[in-house]
């Protein structure tokens, strides 16, 4: 099992959360859709803590113990390393990528909320 091996196996875990993140985001915009300035909005809100979530869980990933990952219970072959080399590997390669990851949400959380604010609050009719 290689370096790469194990950021592959960091990639899906992280995707595979941020995708039931992106379906609860969408679910909640789509019950704010009779007001589709609130649902930007909103969703822009949502993105920007999962974006803070995602950088959290980068910064502690090099401290949490890599036997209670996920990333360890896709290894089908555990390596025969140190637990050490194995705690900087599988904390190394899950902080890259939650870093990634909430370095695109951040980025997505700012397109939103530049869509949203541009839009902005329909004038009352009256």
């Amino acid at each position: 099992m290689t370096y790469d091996d194990i950021r592959r196996c960091a990639e899906l875990s992280v995707r595979r959360g941020c995708g039931f993140a992106l379906m609860a985001i969408v679910t909640a915009m789509v019950g704010f859709s009779g007001e589709p300035w609130i649902a930007v909005r909103s969703g822009a809100v949502f993105v920007l803590i999962a974006a803070l979530i995602l950088f959290w869980r980068g910064w502690t990933a090099r401290e949490r113990n890599y036997r209670r990952t996920e990333v360890w219970l896709m290894i089908e072959d555990s390596p025969a390393l140190p637990p050490e080399r194995l705690q900087a590997m599988i904390g190394g390669a899950l902080a890259e990528v939650y870093f990634s990851h909430a370095r695109l949400a951040a980025f997505v959380a700012l397109g939103m909320a530049i869509i949203a604010f541009t839009v902005g609050k329909p004038a009352s009719a009256g």
